[in-house]
């Protein structure tokens, strides 16, 4: 045979590569897949040895400095954070490109399962992320454990000022009344009794929690989108594996997780109820619609705006009665009683289980105190207090807070309830109303923060089917996921630079050395 020489080499290969098999691809995109996965799982790890030391620690009594490793890391406070923000990059990174491959036959909803397996654990034993928010889940427990109104005091006045818990609580809501609802205090109070109010037991608990809420999420999440007519893994990677979802629902252990769990799993069991209605409908389905307004009940007992869910529900039997020949007053009456008894139902039931009273009601509005750069109705508020000082009028700015963002949440009620009428006439998904109302609702929030809008993102998910879209939450969450310190506290701003900096340069150094090895032992082309 001739010596074909180097181009002729090259030309045989792309020969060979053209004609390659079918399964020959797809393997060739698994192989890329896992690839990513395991930079992603490198990722997880540099958070979880930098989290020891960049984390949310506590005020005294610090436990994670005696892990190994973690003295060293609090010793090294700016090193820790760049060391977290790099392996934040690199789960991001990995999380990018996989929009390349989740959608390949070769890749399965088992993949994203262990994937989420191995981007997750690693946060999942380090210490509090992003946030010191978990402090005030902990002591809120402790207060209801011991038989306390969480709702008549902030941590400090009840539990005082010494406690080892009330002390690592952040100033702001030190002396605040707790804003959660009974489901998620009643979770915490059961943490407090497990844990003998340990803080590192208390933290894994609670993020044992979140796991178990993701895990709900993600399974509602498979499940929706086969209804919705999503593909299943693009839905997950979106939602459950998205950066924003690891880092602040696990790493931050938001109770977030808790609520869009129960609210999904609610929602994909009420819808399966109403497919059953039928003229001669038999109990289950029935008794799926009032399990599934339960559930969702619940969530808006973790944090209010859960109670969302029950309204998109209850238009989907609605419109249902409205087919079998129902008028749409009694369609709707019918509906909406139906979900207020469960609401009614449910709330009477937790309130006795837990023993925690109603003040949840009347204590959402501790939040309105943060001025949020991310709430639109805050922005304007404070620009136009702004211009009114320059021209003299006095500060008054918290009056025109105070309008701006009651503006916005009417206007916001006033989308999400075109929303149910459009679920009623069949113009929109259920889904895709909660969704989509539920994002409004956000951005005109008084407060708002980068996780909040996985209200929005997990339920689109399953609905949403355009590339803008996807694009549009790939951008949001990559850019979101470097917003937050990992200690979750302001810092210098020279320090601030430093860490950003140190990640950046690092992490540069990295992605390069990693594109260069990859190009040579062809796995990435």
């Amino acid at each position: 045979m001739p010596h074909l020489g180097r181009s002729g080499s090259r030309a045989a290969h792309l020969h060979n590569r053209a004609e390659t098999p079918a399964t020959d691809l797809k393997l060739f995109a698994y192989h890329r897949f896992l690839v990513l996965r395991w930079i992603g799982t490198v990722g997880a790890l540099l958070i979880g040895v930098g989290g020891l030391g960049a984390g949310a620690l506590p005020v005294v009594n610090n436990p994670y400095g005696k892990a190994p490793l973690g003295d060293l890391m609090a010793r090294m406070l700016q090193t820790s954070s760049s060391i977290v923000l790099i392996g934040a990059g690199l789960i991001v990174l990995a999380w990018l490109i996989m929009s390349r491959y989740v959608g390949a036959a070769s890749v399965h909803v088992r993949d994203l399962a262990a994937t989420f397996l191995c981007w997750s654990l690693p946060i999942a034993l380090t210490a509090p992320l992003f946030t010191q928010d978990i402090y005030s889940y902990l002591a809120q427990g402790s207060i209801v454990a011991h038989g306390m109104d969480p709702y008549s005091a902030g941590p400090v006045q009840l539990l005082g000022a010494e406690h080892h818990l009330a002390r690592s609580v952040p100033f702001i809501w030190a002396e605040s009344p707790s804003p959660y609802g009974p489901v998620a205090l009643g979770l915490s109070a059961l943490v407090s009794v497990i844990t003998n109010d340990s803080i590192v037991l208390g933290v894994l608990a609670h993020r044992a929690l979140s796991l178990a809420g993701i895990a709900s999420c993600a399974w509602a999440v498979l499940q929706l989108s086969r209804r919705c007519g999503v593909r299943p893994t693009t839905a997950l990677w979106l939602g459950i594996l998205n950066p924003l979802t690891l880092l602040h629902l696990v790493g931050g252990i938001h109770n977030e997780a808790v609520m869009l769990g129960l609210a999904l799993v609610g929602l994909e069991l009420g819808l399966r109820g109403v497919d059953k209605v039928t003229y001669h409908t038999r109990p289950l389905g029935f008794g799926l619609i009032a399990l599934g307004g339960v559930l969702i009940t619940c969530a808006g007992l973790v944090k209010v705006t859960g109670f969302i869910g029950l309204g998109f529900l209850g238009m989907a039997l609605a419109r249902k009665f409205s087919r079998m020949g129902r008028p749409a007053v009694v369609a709707i009456g019918v509906s909406a009683s139906a979900m207020a008894c469960v609401l009614a139902l449910t709330v009477a039931a937790v309130t006795a289980i837990t023993g925690i009273g109603l003040g949840w009601i009347t204590g959402q509005g501790g939040a309105a105190t943060i001025r949020s750069w991310m709430s639109i109705t805050t922005d304007i508020g404070v620009i136009s207090g702004f211009f009114a000082m320059l021209l003299g009028l006095g500060d008054h700015t918290e009056a025109i807070l105070s309008i701006t963002r009651l503006v916005g949440v009417l206007i916001a009620g006033g989308f999400v309830v075109r929303m149910l009428f459009a679920v009623y006439r069949g113009a929109i998904h259920p889904v895709g109303g909660l969704g989509v109302g539920t994002f409004v609702l956000v951005i005109l929030f008084p407060v708002v923060h980068p996780w909040y809008l996985l209200w929005a993102i997990i339920p689109l998910a399953t609905w949403a089917n355009r590339a803008f879209f996807r694009v549009a939450v790939m951008a949001y969450s990559a850019a979101m996921s470097f917003f937050v310190l990992p200690r979750g506290l302001a810092l210098p701003a020279a320090t601030v630079g430093t860490i950003y900096v140190g990640a950046a340069i690092a992490g540069g150094l990295i992605m390069i050395a990693g594109w260069w090895l990859f190009r040579r032992k062809s796995i990435i082309t």
